[in-house]
């Protein structure tokens, strides 16, 4: 059936590029997500069973794929409304690569073979770049090039890492399936292992936006359409979050495993100091959600690094700060119509304009703040807790959190509060329909942060086994 996916998407892809009309082009990305959330029941019918030889529907792959499919309709939507400047080939561009970035991004999340999770992963830069370059400007090719040259490094790394685990496997008759994998990393060379997760860690940081690739990520999110951003920030982070883990949680039965949760501590901790750094700087909307989502794939790290028991916590934070993340972009999409712009200086007294809107983007700064009842406050209060013996630690920890929170909050509040500027370009950018979706995204965020279901920590509590 997953083959059946694909060829579903590249048939639907070459439609979106021949077709003649927008109208006729929307309405093609709409059904392929319609065949994503069909996509979606059939995993979860077919929960732990293997398709393909290198596929396979666990509960790691249904639970990112489900929020895949949530999020994706939610861009689709802010796409088709707040995009109207477009040509007929941008924005063909557009949804054709949008269509290719979602199917790459649900194989990987299904991947059970090494290679191919590279391959999947390494197919999802072109269709970034055609995204980033979709304003055709100066700024948005340079950013294009970039993106394509830093990630091409960054796969280029991690692949370097795959062939020292592929060493691993060279005198067995497995295969680069993360199964035959763990079967051969406890009796393995630790130098190899070590120098395996070491590249294969910094080779992926360009996707889940993380030291010490993360910059490639910001200028991404700073140019691609805000719709967009909001995918970035979210799916193709949980991406890079898959990809890792799988990788991490092999070590888990070798002598290397307590070297590994320090690299992984390390990193987390340089990803948060960085953030704190920066984001006192940004004069940009988007940029600020960029480097407040380096804090949290850093959060993200901190917590695995805490070894198997983090893992239920980890997965927990980055599918949540996915829902709250791709709101608040979504909003800066209106406010973006609104204002005609993007920066700080230009944006302010939100709440005369739209409270629903203000209360929305409020809303968004709770939850990334992780006030509770946030869901991000649950996974955020596991990280103080493990580290409660570790005062020092603790301490600077808290500092760094507190500058980002200071940060974030004094810069969003000012769009709200602030003063309203004199020329405004659209006061009624605004439909039902786009406040009802966020409003939606919010309301799953909350509840999750107040009451988890069974059935969802027991597949949490599976990625973990």
């Amino acid at each position: 059936m997953i083959l059946l996916y694909f060829l579903c998407a590249f048939v639907i892809a070459g439609l979106i590029f021949r077709a003649t009309s927008q109208k006729r082009m929307f309405d093609l990305t709409f059904g392929f997500l319609v065949i994503q959330a069909l996509f979606l029941l059939y995993t979860v019918l077919k929960k732990d069973t293997s398709e393909a030889g290198i596929f396979r529907y666990d509960s790691l792959g249904i639970l990112f794929f489900g929020v895949l499919v949530l999020i994706s309709f939610a861009v689709f939507h802010h796409s088709r409304k707040y995009l109207d400047r477009e040509d007929l080939k941008q924005t063909g561009q557009y949804n054709m690569a949008f269509v290719s970035l979602c199917a790459s991004i649900t194989g990987s999340y299904f991947s059970n073979n090494v290679t191919a999770t590279w391959v999947l992963i390494e197919a999802t830069t072109l269709g970034s770049a055609l995204l980033i370059y979709h304003r055709r400007t100066e700024r948005s090719l340079e950013a294009a090039w970039k993106y394509v040259f830093v990630c091409s490094i960054g796969i280029l790394i991690a692949y370097l890492g795959i062939l020292f685990l592929s060493i691993v496997l060279k005198n067995q008759h497995g295969n680069m399936s993360f199964d035959s994998l763990a079967e051969a990393i406890p009796t393995a060379n630790p130098l190899y292992l070590k120098l395996a997760f070491v590249l294969v860690l910094t080779g992926y940081s360009c996707k889940m936006e993380y030291f010490p690739l993360y910059p490639i990520g910001i200028d991404a999110n700073h140019v691609t359409p805000t719709p967009m951003s909001a995918f970035f920030s979210t799916a193709m982070v949980n991406l890079g979050f898959v990809s890792i883990f799988r990788i991490y949680k092999l070590l888990f039965d070798s002598p290397v495993f307590p070297w590994a949760q320090n690299v992984m501590f390390v990193a987390g901790f340089i990803s948060l100091f960085v953030a704190a750094v920066y984001i006192a700087q940004v004069k940009h909307c988007k940029r600020l959600l960029a480097y407040s989502t380096v804090e949290n794939t850093g959060i993200a790290l901190l917590i695995l690094s805490t070894g198997a028991a983090g893992i239920r916590y980890a997965v927990f934070h980055v599918l949540m700060h996915s829902l709250v993340k791709s709101t608040a972009f979504m909003r800066l999409s209106v406010i973006g119509k609104v204002y005609g712009s993007y920066r700080l200086e230009n944006i302010g007294g939100y709440r005369k304009i739209s409270p629903k809107g203000s209360l929305i983007l409020i809303l968004c700064l709770l939850g990334l703040t992780a006030i509770p009842p946030s869901a991000l406050f649950i996974s955020e209060m596991y990280v103080f807790a493990t580290l409660s013996n570790n005062v020092i630690t603790l301490i600077l920890l808290i500092l760094l959190i507190c500058i980002i929170l200071y940060f974030l909050c004094s810069k969003l509040l000012k769009t709200v509060y602030g003063e309203k500027p004199e020329n405004i370009i659209s006061a009624d950018a605004e439909d039902n329909l786009t406040l009802w979706i966020q409003f939606a995204l919010l309301a799953i965020f909350f509840f999750f942060g107040i009451y988890q279901p069974q059935w969802f920590m027991e597949m949490i509590h599976e990625c973990a086994l």
